[in-house]
């Protein structure tokens, strides 16, 4: 598989970055010391509505306070979390693509066969020898490329991408993330990191994927990464086609998404009108 040039794992860390890695450190420690007093003071209010409960007559205008405590204290501890998962990607200096190793591919089966997955790569659960085998055949065909996603300074694993080049187009066939390292931004970051490979090292004059049109996680971070909604067709299972222009990513200008796409519960004229 002739893969694009990827940067080297480098020398070892230096004292300087050393400090920037504790600098993080210090920064992500600080950050789990006021979620922690958040989550008290959430959990203090909490128990003052329950205890009300059982009051024959509670102070209603108490209560009505620490409703509103409970809510701004929920409020602010899903900023504070965001706030943490970003320090968390900044601390590991964002992730790194490389070629996909044998070594590596137990865990990567592990993580495709999960529900919600297997049926996007595979229709159903297959064996370790099934992907083992595929991960051979891909080594030799020249225009697939399969990929570990890592973080850039530990290099632990953390998901896996299938880019396929069909034509002048660069295909996004899978990308996952493990489990306990979703929902904290990785995705996006491996998109971009995608769409920069595309354009830049496979030369690439689109890119495109598809992704079924109820998975309202995957349909968020594509749109963060600026693809934007080419089609529709429920034909065999319901799914979006997206993609991305080199112009459109040249220019550094977020392509306009339009009106939010419409789900499967979604009467059947919004999407004629829609043209999907």
């Amino acid at each position: 598989m002739n893969e694009p040039q990827r940067e080297n794992a480098g020398p070892e860390k230096s004292g300087d970055e050393d400090a920037e890695v504790k600098k993080w450190d210090e920064a992500i420690q600080n950050m789990h010391q006021i979620i922690e007093k958040s989550e008290q003071k959430l959990v203090y209010f909490q128990n003052q509505v329950k205890k009300a409960r059982y009051m024959e007559r509670p102070n209603q205008r108490k209560v009505r306070a620490a409703g509103a405590q409970i809510g701004m204290h929920a409020a602010q501890l899903e900023s504070l979390h965001s706030e943490l998962r970003e320090l968390e990607r900044r601390r590991g200096g964002g992730i790194r693509l490389s070629p996909t190793e044998k070594n590596e591919l137990r865990r990567i089966w592990n993580w495709i066969n999960r529900p919600g997955l297997r049926e996007i790569l595979y229709p159903a659960r297959v064996p370790f020898e099934t992907l083992a085998a595929d991960w051979h055949h891909w080594l030799t065909v020249p225009h697939t490329h399969a990929f570990s996603i890592q973080i850039r300074r530990t290099k632990v694993l953390i998901g896996f991408l299938l880019l396929r080049c069909e034509g002048d187009a660069a295909v996004v066939v899978l990308v996952v993330i493990r489990p306990d390292y979703r929902g904290r931004g990785y995705g996006t970051d491996v998109m971009r990191e995608a769409v920069r490979l595309a354009f830049e090292d496979l030369d690439a004059t689109r890119i495109t994927l598809q992704v079924p049109s109820d998975n309202d996680a995957a349909l968020t971070c594509f749109e963060n990464t600026g693809l934007r909604y080419l089609s529709y067709t429920d034909e065999t299972e319901p799914h979006y086609t997206m993609g991305l222009d080199r112009g459109e990513w040249e220019s550094g200008v977020a392509p306009d998404l339009g009106a939010p796409p419409p789900r499967l519960t979604a009467p059947l004229h919004e999407l004629i009108e829609l043209g999907l």
